[in-house]
């Protein structure tokens, strides 16, 4: 996808310049929105009980249900982890895009030389990048070994040593591709730093020159997320080739009511009350399924394909580690945003998605009303 410059520049301008009154939450009886108090209690008492330390549940652009861990409360950032792919790199992205800055089908190597002359990374595109589609190996090891035990360059990755060791450049010279681009989906943290190198090599002349500035000026001030209420990129932007690179795999935090915002921001394709932020096709293109294997939109995950059976179809949500969630669900209109420490505690006999599954998305799906089902 790629828009018109002189599209582009007209929602630049439209973004900042139209007034509009700022949108405040405001919380409202769940039986207003086809909710049970009951039901929300329920769950509320139950995500207490596996980890949780913010849960925040929007329907109708209400705040039907919104608790804190005792450690926690509503202005307090908690750290985001790959919830950032979302968060920051998808995001990111459609703000790209909107702007014509590439389309997905792009080859990567447009803006990074060094791929030019490999013949498999030459043909590696935005897409591919963005759903863990491209082939660049993995920086851990499939074993949940922690990081601080990797060796070789997927440890330095997580070290975020200086120059030439730091996690970018590891991803664009070490990371090597195990498979043809595009032909499967393999989760990949080097791929989502590329993403984001790419990305901001891409934005070259423009006024935003880093992913962390182009966030904060086009979408987080807009939608009016104080800057103490998120950072990004672990705080620190890493020079290399001399572009500010920003860690959009993980490094991010967030407070739930900024997550909730940007959901929110998705959820309306790219609208914040009267102002276009973002083009809808650019937040359609990031959100749902971008037609790799697997069930990736570009940093985001897509329940087109029914993955989830007991969320709707056109449901999408950020994920992290230890269960950091921002779920959207536009058929009812609903946003929920949880975060804490993982669902299952540290059991091993659990994977992520069963625990994320069973433990949150179908125990939210019953507190929903049966009218809604």
């Amino acid at each position: 996808m790629k828009l018109a410059p002189l599209f582009a520049a007209g929602l630049l301008v439209l973004s900042r310049a139209v007034a509009a009154e700022p949108f405040a939450w405001r919380a409202d009886a769940p039986e207003a929105h086809g909710l049970a108090t009951v039901r929300l209690d329920a769950l509320r008492d139950h995500l207490a009980a596996h980890g949780t330390k913010a849960f925040l549940l929007v329907r109708d652009d209400r705040i039907v249900s919104e608790w804190y861990a005792a450690d926690h409360a509503a202005t307090k950032t908690h750290y985001s982890a790959s919830m950032a792919k979302a968060l920051v790199g998808g995001i990111a992205v459609a703000v790209a895009l909107s702007d014509g800055r590439f389309t997905l089908d792009d080859p990567v190597e447009k803006f990074v030389p060094s791929w030019r002359d490999d013949p498999s990374k030459a043909k590696i595109t935005f897409r591919q990048l963005g759903s863990h589609t491209a082939g660049l190996e993995d920086a851990e090891d499939g074993h949940e070994t922690p990081h601080a035990k990797l060796t070789g360059w997927k440890g330095e990755f997580w070290q975020r040593l200086p120059p030439p060791r730091d996690p970018f450049t590891l991803a664009r010279d070490a990371a090597p591709v195990i498979f043809a681009p595009g032909s499967r989906m393999a989760y990949s943290n080097p791929g989502i730093a590329m993403l984001g190198y790419a990305t901001t090599a891409a934005l070259r002349g423009a006024p935003e020159k880093d992913l962390r500035t182009l966030l904060r000026e086009r979408v987080m001030r807009p939608i009016g997320v104080p800057d103490q209420e998120w950072s990004a990129g672990y705080g620190q932007p890493v020079s290399v080739d001399g572009l500010a690179l920003v860690a959009a795999w993980g490094g991010g935090a967030f407070t739930a009511r900024a997550s909730a915002r940007l959901g929110r921001l998705m959820l309306r394709e790219g609208e914040w009350d009267g102002r276009r932020l973002i083009a809808a096709e650019a937040v359609r293109a990031v959100t749902r399924d971008a037609g790799t294997p697997g069930n990736c939109g570009i940093g985001w995950w897509s329940n087109n394909d029914g993955t989830v059976a007991a969320l709707p179809r056109d449901a999408f949500w950020g994920a992290g580690a230890g269960h950091q969630l921002t779920l959207v669900i536009p058929s009812l209109n609903l946003i929920a945003v949880r975060n804490g420490s993982a669902l299952n505690g540290p059991s091993t006999h659990v994977d992520y998605d069963r625990a994320r599954d069973t433990l949150f998305f179908q125990p939210l799906m019953q507190a929903v009303s049966s009218r809604d089902l």
